[in-house]
């Protein structure tokens, strides 16, 4: 067996004894390698305590330092528990939660009631405020919450014994008075320290040259609690740190992110912006003759607009004070729709904009109607890349400095040739033979002459110090595994510039060492740790990006372009491609693992193919509606301007968009139909530990030109006439990654790779980032277990729409850890982790480099880990918050282009009726989801129409009215059809 092989995987003759099959041989020594990479990973925690001057504190102690997420609890012992790593934040909202709901930008406290009735099967928030007053909410109305809040034991003894299980809509007499108390007092604590509050600001961006600050760091701050030594923070601290930062007048410089009540973070707004603002509200007040002279320029233009004679801005020219309260505006309409968080420049912009005669009511609309219509914004613009809490742009330039540093140094890493390498290796390889016969006698001579054993710890070859630094030669390189001509499908979109994963499998001959009939899964991922070192200067950069963005307009890649697509990417170039290889040996009638390692390797012969043309080769039994459900996804496409009007409207492909599987290939289309079969076995045995699917669907939009032309940002120096820009074309579809037997039988590769990884961290006692969903509350856990086994289709592991909408609210999140957890929704047990996408996730970096710093080990000796526990354990939170908010733009990019898509239909006076499931019944309506383009939304219909409406009920409803930038959408009910 080759040296990189599983430590797992590797017994001798003389442990094998007859009455053990090879897979019973494989569990028993995988359950010894277990207990001992325990005691090694205990031992190095409480190295590392002892070298941080805490040999005081027991290995037990250290290890609670680890993020085990835990469901929430009733009371919070620790206040910074609140935010962070180790929050429960995430977590839904729970009755018996204080929070601070906002409706219109103004606080309201309360008690949280309950999420779900369950007996109408209705989505329906509640909380109870002061005077025992019901409030109705959105959970995304809640801002800040204190999770048990009325558990702790002063407040039941003030308002008695609850339990929200039994009466989740009745809290008990008083529990509105204990909040909007405890809200009081926060307040007063903050009136008392007002003056240090004030120093806030200036004190984290000019003295710290922080950007952005949480709320426990602040509070640290103001109430002298900084240091390893000092007190705890208290309940009313942090709350009171809250309310400054959330106040009207400060949210000119404190920012709150879009998961402010996850993370507690605030961006800070940065002097030029600050300044900027008081200039121009500066200016207002004072009736400077700058206004005056903007005020005229911009209403020749919109009146020009207006008429259709931008030909009229020729000469226009913006000057230094134009642009400056453009600026203003454009602020203002980032901020202008926020239902939670008042804008604080929208209060000022009547008094610029009211004079002009131009506009009735000023509102959120006005500053983006006034921004096209001057010439600063094309009406397409999308606002939402700006709006984020999370930039996407922010560090191009400092990419671009990297890569010039990388270009100087390493040249040769950004145009490899993996040939040369190869015959590198073996010469290098081949040195290695004729010297490793005198090493070893010289071992022999060295055993003889001494009774102890020592174990040598080395420096890893995977870290080097210098951040600019690359790898000179791939650390890995004598150990890599040349998978010869054996063929690699990588089956991706054609407009996928970023080809990670790809696979290939290998039927075992039946043997007394392997007598079921078995076959090696092959996940081969493309490895740029053969070339980036974990401290080099890029790998921070990825770091902070965490994951490619994936936006309709364009992608903002995690590593640079240079770097994926010439050298790393599994294109069929004809090149050679390293890669780090997940294999693991599955049973062909059950699908389960009897062994499996993981090796660097090289592959040759990829076969580059698109899902399309690979699914017209496939069984499509395993998708919930069949072939029929299948093709009408793909066909279901809506298209706006329908006709395409030139060549502009071409997307960036880089293969051909169909034809890349050659039907009359039959070693081609048997191979695929191999790799179905085996991945469906797989799937299959997952579906017996309990796995499931629900496909609500969801919209996907492509845009034409791809990528979209840039609009400016700042320095603008005229109008921009965006009558002469190509408009945009809209396509918007369901995502079909349900229903595609390829897009299906690819996902299924990457879990078996992300089980694989999970158990070689595990035999190693390797610290690693876990993907993990907790199972359902133990009070309802048997109850949904039932339902899931009966209602979940044994072919294709899909709970239908209907029999899913009531049980969503308590399936958990998925969450990401430290500690090997079992993963509910997926069917996994014993751990899972992602690692098939490090070209575009951080995350799956950290593994490889984990991963292979331990295979070096066998070969260079014992080294410590790349990322110890106290170097992940903080990740986990990091990368959690970024994929989220990242995620929120995505989503709301997508609704901004879908609904832009619906307001053209609109304008054109195309009717927009859909038919769609009944999602949830409301008292005026209900809200749907569309079945052809996968949308949600809140329709209005009179009490008779849908009084005997339920949930799954197929009903056909139209889009009367559309603003794509709050984003918003006006909804009619037209017809009940079952």
């Amino acid at each position: 067996m080759d040296s990189s092989s599983s430590a797992a995987t590797r017994t001798t003759t003389s442990l094998r004894r007859p009455e053990l099959s090879p897979s019973a041989l494989f569990m028993k020594e995988r359950s010894k390698l277990l207990a001992i990479g325990r005691v090694m990973s205990e031992r190095r925690a409480a190295k590392a305590e002892r070298a941080n001057g805490r040999a005081e504190q027991t290995t037990t102690e250290s290890a609670t330092a680890e993020y085990a997420f835990q469901p929430p609890q009733p009371v919070i012992s620790e206040v910074s528990n609140l935010f962070g790593p180790e929050s429960i934040q995430n977590r839904g909202v729970l009755p018996g939660d204080f929070v601070e709901v906002r409706k219109s930008g103004k606080p309201i406290y309360g008690i949280y009631q309950q999420d779900f009735d369950q007996e109408v099967g209705r989505l329906h928030s509640t909380s109870i405020t002061q005077g025992d007053t019901i409030l109705t909410h959105r959970t995304a109305d809640v801002v800040f919450r204190i999770p048990g809040f009325l558990f702790m034991d002063r407040h039941k003894t003030a308002v008695g014994p609850w339990d929200p299980e039994i009466n989740p809509d009745k809290a008990p007499p008083g529990a509105g008075k204990v909040a909007t108390t405890f809200a009081d007092e926060a307040r007063s604590v903050m009136g008392t320290h007002y003056l240090k509050f004030n120093t806030v600001y200036n004190t984290f961006w000019n003295e710290r040259n922080c950007r952005s600050v949480t709320i426990p760091e602040v509070a640290r701050f103001v109430f002298d609690k900084e240091g390893a030594e000092a007190a705890p923070l208290t309940l009313h601290e942090v709350y009171a740190t809250h309310l400054f930062l959330t106040e009207d007048i400060n949210l000119l410089k404190f920012i709150p992110s879009i998961a402010v009540r996850w993370t507690g973070e605030f961006a800070l707004r940065s002097p030029k912006d600050v300044a900027l603002t008081e200039t121009v509200t500066k200016w207002m007040r004072a009736n400077d003759s700058k206004i005056d002279e903007f005020r005229n320029k911009a209403k020749l233009l919109l009146e020009n607009y207006r008429r259709g004679d931008t030909s009229a801005w020729k000469g226009v020219t913006f000057s230094d004070s134009d642009r400056t309260i453009i600026e203003f505006v454009r602020q203002t309409a980032f901020t202008a729709y926020s239902d939670v968080f008042l804008s604080p420049h929208l209060a000022y912009l009547p008094r610029l904009l009211r004079p002009m005669d131009a506009y009735g009511d000023i509102d959120a609309r006005t500053p983006f109607t006034f921004l096209t219509e001057i010439g600063v914004w094309p009406v397409w613009y999308n606002m939402e890349i700006n709006r984020s809490a999370v930039s996407v742009t922010e560090s191009l330039e400092e990419e671009q400095a990297i890569m010039d540093r990388v270009g100087q140094l390493h040249p040769e890493s950004l145009q490899q040739d993996f040939e040369k390498e190869l015959q590198q290796i073996r010469q290098h390889a081949a040195a290695a033979d004729a010297s490793r016969q005198t090493v070893q006698e010289n071992d022999k001579t060295a055993k003889r002459s001494t009774t102890t054993t020592t174990t040598t710890t080395t420096s890893s070859p995977i870290v080097l110090q210098d951040p600019t630094e690359l790898y000179r030669r791939d650390p890995c390189d004598d150990i890599r595994h040349d998978f010869g001509d054996q063929p690699i499908y990588a089956i991706d979109d054609p407009s996928a510039s970023e080809l990670d994963d790809a696979f290939s499998i290998e039927p075992v001959p039946i043997t007394t060492l392997t007598p079921e009939p078995s076959t090696w899964v092959h996940v081969h991922v493309a490895d740029p740790t053969s070339i980036l070192p974990p401290l080099h200067e890029m790998a921070h950069l990825a770091a902070d990006r965490v994951q490619t963005v994936y936006l309709p307009e364009g992608v903002w890649p995690m590593l640079p372009r240079d770097f994926t697509e010439q050298s790393l990417s599994l294109k069929d170039d004809g090149k050679p491609k390293k890669v780090l290889t997940f294999s693991a040996r599955l049973h062909n009638e059950t699908g389960e693992f009897l062994e499996y390692k993981i090796r660097p390797g090289y592959v040759r012969k990829v076969l580059a193919l698109n899902y399309d043309d690979v699914d017209d080769h496939l069984q499509w039994d395993r998708v919930h509606g069949g072939k029929e459900e299948g093709m009408r996804v793909r066909n279901a496409v809506l298209t706006t301007p329908e006709v395409e009007t030139g060549s502009g409207l071409d997307r960036q492909y880089y293969r051909s968009v169909k034809g890349t599987v050659d039907g009359t290939n039959t070693e081609l289309v048997e191979g695929l139909i191999q790799l179905q079969e085996i991945a469906r076995k797989h799937f299959d045995y997952r579906i017996r530990s309990g796995a499931f699917n629900f496909n609500m669907g969801r919209p996907m939009i492509q845009i034409a030109p791809y990528p979209l032309q840039p609009v400016a940002e700042e320095g603008w120096a005229a109008p921009v006439d965006y009558s002469t820009w190509q408009e945009p074309q809209i396509s918007c579809r369901l995502d079909p990654s349900f229903a595609s037997p390829s897009r299906m039988m690819v996902a299924e590769y990457m879990v078996m790779a992300g089980r694989i990884a999970s158990q070689f961290a595990q035999d190693h006692g390797l610290p690693m980032l876990y993907r993990t969903q907790d199972n359902p509350h133990e009070k309802r856990q048997a109850l949904l277990e039932s339902i899931v086994r009966e209602k979940t289709d044994p072919k294709t592991g899909v709970i239908g729409l209907v029999d899913m909408l009531p049980l969503r609210p308590y399936i958990p999140g998925a969450e990401i850890s430290t500690t090997p957890g079992g993963h509910w929704s997926l069917g996994i047990h014993a751990g899972y982790c992602k690692v098939t996408s490090p070209l575009r996730r951080y995350s799956d970096m950290v593994a490889h480099w984990q991963i292979k710093n331990t295979l070096l080990s066998k070969h260079h000796g014992q080294s410590e880990p790349v990322f110890g526990l106290n170097a992940l354990t903080p990740l986990t939170g990091l990368i959690r918050d970024r994929e989220r908010m990242l995620g929120m733009l995505e989503a709301r990019s997508i609704k901004f282009w879908l609904y832009e898509m619906l307001r053209r239909r609109l304008e054109n006076g195309m009717v927009n009726e859909f038919e769609g499931v009944v999602m949830n019944p409301t008292a005026d309506g209900y809200n749907v989801l569309s079945t052809l383009l996968g949308f949600q939304t809140v329709v209005k219909a009179e009490p008779e129409d849908v009084k005997d409406l339920k949930i799954g009920s197929k009903v056909l409803f139209e889009v009367n009215n559309c603003n794509p930038q709050r984003p918003w959408l006006g909804s009619i009910h037209r017809a009940t059809l079952v």
